[in-house]
């Protein structure tokens, strides 16, 4: 099975009064998120399914394909490596999965990252 891990476009900065899971997507990074889009589109098949982090910004990126997609808390930067595994079933599904979330869900010192 297939795992794809698809980082979100680029995003507004932080700011105080904003809580980071309700950044928004920049001009530049919808403009990201549609040319990504549209080459992932080409490349992935139709039985794919369609993870995604609930936030904003993931969404945003995700939305940009224009498929079907589920929302997964597990997803938020709080999640861990072995949250997206168990979710997405990996390696014993038999469909591919596409993820959709935020970098910082997948960092840290993980055997398993290095697959």
């Amino acid at each position: 099975m297939d795992l794809i891990l698809w980082r979100h476009a680029e995003v507004q900065e932080a700011v105080e009064d904003i809580e980071d899971e309700q950044r928004v997507l920049t001009p530049r990074g919808e403009k990201q998120a549609s040319r990504m889009a549209a080459w992932l589109d080409r490349q992935l098949p139709e039985g794919v399914r369609i993870l995604c982090s609930p936030a904003v910004r993931a969404e945003q990126t995700a939305q940009a394909l224009g498929r079907k997609f589920k929302r997964r808390a597990e997803l938020l930067p709080d999640g861990s490596m072995e949250d997206l595994l168990r979710l997405s079933q990996w390696p014993a599904s038999r469909s591919p999965v596409l993820v959709v979330g935020i970098s910082r869900c997948w960092a840290g010192p993980s055997p398993i990252c290095c697959i």
